[in-house]
């Protein structure tokens, strides 16, 4: 974060103290490190379910080209393998509520934030569904591991260890080429597709990064609402948001400055791994307060 801190506001504000810029840049530091830490929980537990997916899958053979995790294949083999699914939703979806209400020891404010962070999710949809969105490609990916393990006539051991070490980069493990180069006789979804997820070019980024990516973005978001109603609450009038990274990003600088308090849209995060931060700004006819 850029250390040299110039904030010129029009004279009926109050400046803005040292220890006002610490404890928002603080702020945002401290809260980059909880997210991190739920990231480095949550892979820790999808290599795990991946692994024991495998195993389960390698227990009833794979045919490669006929394999899909799917009860057509195998009913008891799929009854398994969604036990294990919903239990790694329920451990995550409680890691990503307790972490994003980590910024409050207040039970009420935790209270309210935890409903609101419930809420949150994509194209109209909750947390929750959009955490089951996210887990159902996930294992898609890992059906495709499995068959382009099969294609490479992987042992079970051998192909759990290259799923857990393949889970972020899923369409590079050894056999995926072999397997998308017949593509057409597979069933699995996204051997048939090489891949390719959405659109009809390129190859799709591993849904275990878009999983750790939706729990970080979550807990930014939690955490910067909290950090906004707490400053509207002691009075604040505005807020100034100060870029907390040097690489260009052109949204962030058209957010730098002076906004009233009010005004939501302009406070960060404004995407994914903004680390921008804001100190409050009150008036002079008010006592001075800090976050």
């Amino acid at each position: 974060m850029a250390e040299t801190i110039k904030i010129q506001l029009e004279d009926f504000y109050l400046p803005v103290t040292d220890e006002q810029v610490r404890e928002g840049k603080n702020f945002v530091l401290k809260r980059e490190r909880t997210a991190h830490a739920l990231a480095y929980l949550i892979d820790a537990l999808l290599a795990d379910a991946a692994a024991r997916i495998a195993q389960i899958c390698y227990r009833y053979g794979i045919d490669a080209q006929n394999f899909q995790i799917a009860m057509s294949y195998n009913e008891q083999m799929f009854d398994e393998v969604v036990e294990v699914m919903d239990g790694l939703e329920e451990e995550i979806l409680d890691l990503v509520c307790d972490y994003a209400t980590r910024c409050t020891k207040d039970r009420e404010k935790k209270s309210s934030l935890l409903l609101w962070v419930l809420a949150l999710g994509r194209g109209g949809k909750a947390l929750k569904s959009t955490l089951e969105d996210r887990l159902r490609v996930f294992l898609k990916d890992i059906e495709a591991m499995l068959c382009a393990a099969a294609t490479a006539e992987l042992d079970a051991a051998r192909a759990v260890t290259l799923i857990k070490g393949n889970l972020h980069t899923a369409y590079q493990m050894a056999g995926m080429q072999q397997a998308f180069a017949k593509a057409a006789s597979y069933k699995a979804q996204y051997i048939r597709t090489r891949g390719v997820k959405h659109g009809n070019q390129g190859s799709s980024n591993s849904e275990a990064n878009n999983i750790l990516r939706f729990a970080m973005t979550t807990i930014q978001m939690a955490w910067m609402r909290y950090q906004r109603e707490l400053m509207e609450e002691k009075g604040a009038v505005g807020y100034y948001v100060l870029r907390g990274s040097t690489y260009p990003c052109a949204l962030c600088d058209s957010k730098v400055g002076f906004h009233p308090i009010d005004d939501k849209d302009g406070y960060p995060p404004f995407h994914a791994h903004c680390v921008c931060w804001t100190v409050p700004i009150y008036e002079r006819n008010i006592n001075e307060m800090t976050i």
